[in-house]
């Protein structure tokens, strides 16, 4: 029953998604619902701790399911950097919150096991204190500059990455004005720094994840809708 609900799940969300793609959300999810979303030909999954990143990775290698793409997508410590790079199939960092973090990232760049990461800058346009994620242009532009400055890198510089409003009675409008916000922010950031690919964003959660993808978002990250289990 469970497996039949997890795919008839998949296949419902990915009906309304349009052009965005699907970050299934598994962090609170045992591997064997997780492998059941893989094997209803579903590959990219989030993570936001890396120990529970690295049980489920090192899971689907036992089994040999070597599709997958893995999304961390929660608050990275700089000295869980190291760890994070040593797991097999990591996809993208969809959390890079700070210089400091980045430097992190660059300074163990030869830790990391595959052979190109993809980079997400978490930007805070709500302006919440309780999170996390570059507050102005000019620390934003910093950690740009740092990064593309950069040859034959595995890090590369893909896309940006919010959440809407946790504390607003309004919450469409406020959700909806930060994910706009963000699209604006990456294409004048594609002018400024010249680039030749739109950047990617990742934005838009179970609860409003339609907003997300109305305002232009090329990923969404969700998981209860599909694992009917904790809201995310």
């Amino acid at each position: 029953m469970i497996k039949n609900e997890i795919a008839k799940n998949l296949t419902a969300i990915k009906k309304e998604l349009k052009t965005a793609q699907l970050i299934a959300v598994s962090k609170y999810s045992p591997v064997e619902d997780v492998i059941t979303a893989y094997k209803s030909l579903h590959y990219d999954f989030g993570e936001n701790r890396v120990l529970d990143l690295k049980e489920k990775a090192e899971a689907f290698v036992e089994e040999g399911l070597n599709k997958v793409h893995w999304h961390f997508i929660g608050h990275l410590q700089s000295n869980k950097v190291r760890e994070l790079f040593k797991i097999p199939n990591l996809y993208a960092i969809h959390s890079v919150d700070s210089l400091s973090l980045l430097e992190e990232l660059i300074k163990r760049e030869n830790d990391f096991v595959g052979s190109e990461l993809k980079i997400f800058f978490q930007v805070n346009t709500s302006h919440e204190t309780e999170k996390s994620g570059f507050e102005t242009a000019e620390e934003l532009n910093r950690a740009i500059d740092l990064l593309m400055s950069r040859t034959h890198s595995k890090l590369k510089f893909y896309g940006l990455m919010t959440m809407g409003s946790i504390r607003t009675t309004e919450f469409e409008i406020e959700a909806t004005r930060c994910f706009r916000d963000l699209n604006l922010i990456a294409r004048n950031l594609e002018k400024v720094h010249g680039l030749k690919e739109n950047l990617k964003l990742s934005m838009g959660m179970s609860q409003d994840y339609k907003l997300a993808i109305d305002a232009g978002s090329d990923f969404v990250r969700i998981g209860s809708a599909i694992f009917k289990s904790h809201i995310t």
